[in-house]
């Protein structure tokens, strides 16, 4: 079973020689910053400057999934102020509104996506109503949340340690990538 190919974290340029002046690069619509307060500290070695210059130079909004009030939490349009270790029923949440109001990219997930009526089957309980009971997060938040990162192209999800190292990381990770 196979998710991701590769580093679940965000580009923001860092690999590239000239940066923000490529000429194909696109500043993401939309960042996701979930259990990673990238301004204080980061395990992958990417320091906080470029999610600054991603919102100050391209616009990039963020939600930020985080129980403490972080700097970058102050400056979101969503802030997911979760109850910790429930970051999984966040997930299968959100998925139940991407899918369920039919908000994924088709395209790609006819060409690349195995399984997808099945997760699809999988998370329509899942409702935000079903995780505010867990997560203590209205379900308006999430679902806010959810419809924003689905509609706004190009998205991207810069994800840290506490997804990695709590009880259910695993599948907290599973419903992220998902």
């Amino acid at each position: 079973f196979c998710v991701c190919g590769d580093l679940p974290v965000v580009d923001a340029s860092q690999f590239n020689e000239q940066r923000w002046d490529h000429p194909e690069y696109e500043y993401p619509e939309v960042c996701l910053v979930w259990g990673n307060d990238v301004i204080k500290s980061n395990g992958d070695g990417f320091l906080g400057h470029w999610i600054v210059d991603m919102m100050t130079q391209g616009g990039t909004k963020l939600i930020v999934v985080d129980p403490d009030l972080t700097w970058l939490a102050s400056r979101a349009a969503y802030h997911i102020q979760l109850r910790p270790g429930t970051d999984a029923a966040i997930g299968l949440a959100m998925l139940n509104v991407v899918l369920g109001e039919d908000l994924y990219d088709h395209e790609f997930c006819d060409n690349w996506v195995f399984g997808l009526d099945e997760l699809a089957e999988r998370v329509a309980d899942k409702t935000p109503e079903w995780a505010e009971e867990i997560t203590w997060v209205p379900a308006e938040t999430i679902r806010g949340a959810a419809r924003a990162f689905a509609t706004n192209a190009p998205s991207s999800i810069m994800w840290g340690l506490a997804i990695d190292t709590q009880q259910n990381g695993a599948q907290a990770g599973q419903a992220l990538l998902a």
